[in-house]
């Protein structure tokens, strides 16, 4: 293998493990396409760059609950 395709390997390597743990903590906190979490899980987890991208950018598609506090009572 020539060197430049090691070093793009390396880095598209680096790039899926550097936004996995934003994909993940985004998974767990909100609410997702088709409600089923397991089902993003694989992706995220397991293709390359691809899936936690793609769910960053379709989860944020999905309205989120407003939370309202009382500081009232």
């Amino acid at each position: 293998m020539a060197g430049e395709t090691i070093f793009g390997i390396v880095v598209l390597c680096l790039i899926h493990w550097a936004v996995v743990p934003f994909a993940l903590s985004a998974l767990a906190h909100k609410r997702v396409l088709g409600g089923h979490k397991g089902l993003w899980l694989l992706p995220i987890l397991l293709v390359n760059c691809l899936g936690p991208l793609l769910f960053l950018i379709i989860h944020e598609l999905v309205p989120q609950p407003q939370v309202q506090l009382d500081y009232e009572r």
